[in-house]
């Protein structure tokens, strides 16, 4: 059965890796399935309850694992090793010809290391050309990935009312679509350098903002991005949402280091206030990039 568990703030837990070295390779990819015979896993958030010298902290998995359902792959989800209490789920869409189990280290990375990623496994019989359909078979990837990881994962994952929703270029501009279709689940976003083809991130602001969007990230790594990303982010800010535009400008379309960097600047900002991410620990040193703000 899976719970929620209030707490206490307390200090941030400690991250689970070291981000300043961080480099677009994958992680250690596991089979989930071991997941549930107890062996080796910490599992209990209500084991740290009292705060007790014993806390137990979540281990016993690698940093990312392989989701399945049945003999399905349907994704990876990068784990928040060392967390002390339930953690929440976030999903990111990762871009065409892509693959999940290389875009999840990036947003691991921006996030500090400290929900629950979810990347779900797009559309495609070739791994190598891996993309998405529509919004609604990538919402039925989503559920199977996200439902995959409470599975293994149990009480530690912090069943939220909303999650947030993020990708990169293909993954973006699917973000826009899903997240116009559902604002009440996805209410924070990030569209990220999704120019190659921005009608749907122009077109989703007013739906969005009206079903109860709240605030929107959206990203650029060339210069060519800035245009319709810009515009976009006036457009939900016009919806009276807020909106910011993080520049890094790499010239180069990739979650590559400097972009993974420079969105960690302004991931605070974007989950503040955010039902799970209370305990999140923002980066204090000082980041690549810039940000432009779009306020309602």
């Amino acid at each position: 059965m899976l719970f929620a568990v209030a707490c206490a703030p307390h200090a941030p837990a400690e991250r689970a890796t070291s981000l300043s070295d961080w480099a677009p390779l994958p992680l250690v990819v596991s089979d989930a399935s071991h997941a549930g015979d107890g062996s080796d896993v910490q599992d209990g958030p209500d084991a740290h309850a009292d705060g007790d010298a014993g806390e137990r902290a979540l281990g016993g998995f690698p940093e990312q694992l392989e989701l399945l359902d049945g003999t399905d792959t349907v994704g990876v989800v990068s784990v928040p090793l060392g967390a002390r209490e339930p953690r929440p789920i976030m999903v990111a869409l990762h871009g065409g010809s892509e693959k999940p189990e290389r875009a999840c280290p990036a947003w691991r990375a921006i996030t500090e290391a400290y929900p629950f990623v979810i990347c779900p496994r797009g559309w495609g019989g070739d791994e190598s050309r891996l993309g998405w359909r529509n919004p609604s078979d990538t919402n039925q990837r989503i559920a199977r990935a996200v439902a995959a990881t409470k599975k293994t994962f149990g009480s530690w994952v912090d069943d939220t009312r909303s999650l947030v929703l993020a990708g990169f270029s293909m993954g973006g501009s699917q973000v826009a679509l899903v997240a116009r279709r559902d604002p009440q689940t996805y209410r924070r976003i990030v569209v990220g350098d999704s120019a190659h083809d921005p009608r749907a991130a122009l077109a989703f602001a007013g739906e969005w903002v009206t079903g109860g969007g709240e605030r929107a990230l959206f990203l650029c790594t060339t210069s060519g991005c800035e245009p319709s990303m810009r515009a976009a982010a006036r457009r939900v800010a016009r919806e009276r949402a807020h909106a910011r535009l993080n520049i890094a400008p790499t010239q180069v379309h990739a979650l590559s280091e400097r972009a993974v960097q420079s969105m960690r600047r302004d991931w605070a900002w974007l989950v503040e206030g955010a039902e799970g991410w209370q305990r999140y620990a923002p980066p204090s040193e000082g980041l690549p990039g810039k940000t432009e703000e779009f306020d309602p």
